[in-house]
């Protein structure tokens, strides 16, 4: 029987898998097309469903225990994710949580890390593109794994502030994105999120809802311009008019500066630092009214 081929439309875990690996050693066969399947399944499947991942108690963490990664170790599980077995990145994580490391540091000190190298890796021509896109499914599914004893229980308050978080659309690199989320969520924010939205459609949101905080994310530095765009489009149809955006993403971590070039009012480097700048900015902006 003829499998059905892979498109946007027909998109499970498994057909994930069986597509990454039969691009493995198959480098010089994956169309354009292809890749922009893969990116897109990537937008509505796994990233709505890292978002939404359920939350339960968190057990006993030991903070002392936090899992600061060297240069090398955050090289060695690159390498794992993108050539080692399934099994191993997740026994990987759970020897992390048995030996008393918390998710936020595991999040921080770990993934994140681990996902700039396999970045550093692509753009210098040391992974392929079947191996990179190996490679962040598996950091996605440490996230799954460790979501619901990140955020606990937590849950919003009556009058907690909103926030929108979203890609720059077009955007690929969307792991970044999940993390922030979660680290909002665990904050009891109000979080809606954005993953595969256009422009038109962040605007309308900002029109229809009101939101204390916008988050964007872009990855490099040629989206500037149209991140400018996008930010004065949701300021001016947003329904709240002391509305604070946040910018982030590699280009941010590398050059803060930029932040204040496209019109945003902060940026952050890590899920930690996003939500205390939108606590501040919240706070700030409170008191300008």
């Amino acid at each position: 029987m003829r499998q059905q081929p892979i498109t946007e439309d027909t998109w499970t875990d498994a057909q994930a898998m069986q597509l990454v690996g039969s691009l493995r050693g198959a480098e010089h066969a994956v169309t354009g097309h292809t890749r922009a399947v893969l990116a897109r399944a990537f937008q509505d499947v796994v990233v709505p469903r890292l978002l939404s991942a359920p939350r339960r108690q968190p057990g006993p963490c030991d903070v002392a225990a936090a899992p600061i990664q060297t240069p090398d170790q955050v090289a060695a599980l690159s390498a794992l994710v993108v050539r080692g077995a399934d099994s191993e990145s997740s026994a990987y994580v759970q020897a992390l949580r048995d030996g008393g490391a918390c998710p936020e540091s595991i999040y921080l000190d770990v993934i994140t890390p681990t996902a700039r190298h396999l970045g550093r890796m692509w753009e210098e021509d040391e992974c392929s593109f079947a191996e990179v896109t190996l490679g962040v499914m598996r950091l996605a599914n440490m996230l799954r794994l460790l979501s619901g004893a990140f955020a606990g229980d937590t849950a919003p308050l009556c009058g907690a502030p909103q926030i929108l978080l979203a890609q720059m659309p077009g955007e690929q690199h969307w792991l970044g994105l999940a993390i922030v989320t979660q680290f909002f969520r665990r904050a009891a924010w109000n979080v809606h999120t954005a993953p595969k939205a256009a422009s038109e459609d962040l605007t309308a949101l900002a029109r229809k809802r009101w939101f204390n905080v916008v988050g964007l994310s872009v990855a490099g530095s040629d989206r500037m311009d149209a991140l400018a765009t996008q930010i004065r489009a949701i300021r001016r149809a947003s329904r709240n008019p002391q509305l604070g955006v946040l910018v982030g993403g590699p280009i941010f971590v590398a050059h803060p500066e930029l932040a204040a070039m496209v019109g945003a009012d902060a940026t952050a480097a890590d899920g930690r630092q996003a939500v205390q700048q939108a606590q501040n900015l919240v706070g700030l902006l409170a008191r300008e009214q």
